[in-house]
């Protein structure tokens, strides 16, 4: 009880850090940053204090100990930042924390819906939630049905390894847009205060032009439910977002496309705030590739390698169903090598001579028996639970349910 009592302490006074970081009040953070070290060390030097509560103090005490080991040059950073930002718009670049960066590519993607394998189900909900209002062979009938409403706030969920981050490059490139693909890693900082700055920064740059597509990807890293204790450092991080998006759509003029896609593996763990209404309401569900697109996606690679006669797309969809388009390619990359190994042997031990090794289907169940499947059984009963709107356990229970009762009903 005196441990999580202490550490409801730490986290208040980490919050106010946080906000004494972004109001540039040196004197506050020299006060808390010292109070916070101290409860840091002391309970890190408890014996009774969990593992995990310690490294919880021990991350906190690191960034405030990067504040505290900078404050001492913030008096000579703040001037030479401000003189080579003269007529900067919101002083962001006079933080001596801070270093702007470009997040929009300079360049529209050269991709289409055609360069999309598989995941139909996903494209006639961007073509209706996306395309149809825009393009004018759509937009009356797509008012008909649903007015001035725009689908452009969209959360793709699903498996590790679909091509959600493909698809949103291919959407961009098919309405014309420019993108900023948003690491949620390159966001987040060890400097509090930064993040921040940084989201608001994505949004300023998006501001500035006529179409644009922003993508946060791994969104859950930086928006996880703020009643979770994942959330004890990205709460901040959260409400800007929120505060952003809002304003963003709200100032959207006629003739501008302002898109908001994010992406995550773990929906589950999103702040429903986030899902609200006028936010990320459309969300569409990302699934592992059906037969026709892994077949697809073996060709794509087989087709550039000499293989046996029986290796065939067919024989090794048989082989990879389940598989994401990710670890498909990542298998067949692996494959690809075993010949190309016995190649280099050939030429390095019998006279330099290639004695044209291609791929056999003993290859494919070499490399097939070693790999390891990055998407499992539990992560898409997981999802199966969240597409049904209940929590994992209670999936799991009605699960055993009808086990129970098919069991009955043999008897």
């Amino acid at each position: 009880m005196a441990e999580a009592s202490m550490m409801k302490v730490f986290n208040t006074k980490y919050e106010e850090f946080g906000k004494a970081v972004a109001a540039q009040d040196a004197v506050k953070i020299s006060e808390l940053g010292a109070e916070l070290l101290k409860i840091g060390i002391e309970e890190c030097a408890k014996p009774n204090v969990g593992v995990g509560l310690k490294d919880i103090y021990r991350k906190g005490c690191l960034t405030v100990l990067s504040h505290l080991a900078m404050l001492s040059r913030r008096a000579a950073a703040i001037p030479a930042a401000k003189e080579g930002a003269s007529g900067a718009g919101d002083g962001e670049e006079g933080d001596p924390y801070y270093t702007p960066q470009q997040w929009f590519s300079d360049e529209v993607p050269d991709l289409g819906f055609k360069d999309i394998i598989g995941v139909q189900e996903v494209k006639n909900a961007f073509l209706a939630d996306v395309v149809a209002p825009l393009r004018p062979e759509f937009r009356e009938i797509y008012r008909k049905f649903r007015g001035d409403q725009l689908g452009l706030q969209i959360l793709l969920y699903g498996p590790p390894g679909t091509g959600k981050t493909h698809i949103v490059k291919c959407l961009a490139g098919a309405l014309g847009c420019k993108i900023a693909v948003v690491q949620t890693s390159e966001v987040l900082a060890s400097v509090v205060g930064v993040a921040e700055k940084n989201i608001r920064d994505i949004f300023k740059q998006a501001s500035e032009l006529d179409r644009c597509v922003i993508f946060f990807d791994e969104i859950d890293s930086i928006c996880a439910d703020r009643t979770s204790e994942d959330s004890r450092h990205t709460k901040s991080i959260l409400t800007t977002l929120l505060t952003c998006m809002d304003g963003f759509m709200k100032t959207k003029k006629d003739k501008q496309m302002r898109i908001i896609v994010a992406a995550t593996n773990l929906p589950w763990r999103l702040d429903s705030a986030l899902k609200r209404g006028g936010r990320f309401e459309t969300q569409i569900y990302v699934p592992l590739p059906d037969r026709s697109a892994v077949e697809a996606f073996v060709e794509m690679d087989l087709k550039k390698l000499p293989h046996d006669p029986d290796v065939t797309k067919e024989a090794l969809a048989d082989r990879l169903m389940g598989y994401s388009g990710a670890d498909i390619r990542a298998v067949m990359k692996q494959i690809a090598n075993l010949p190309l190994g016995r190649e280099i042997r050939n030429v390095l031990n019998k006279g330099g001579k290639p004695l044209g090794e291609r791929v056999t289907m003993q290859d494919c169940d070499t490399v097939l028996a070693k790999y390891i499947n990055s998407v499992t059984p539990e992560m898409l009963l997981r999802f199966e639970a969240y597409n049904l709107g209940m929590s994992y356990t209670e999936y799991l229970v009605r699960l055993r349910k009808q086990a129970e009762t098919g069991k009955k009903g043999e008897d």
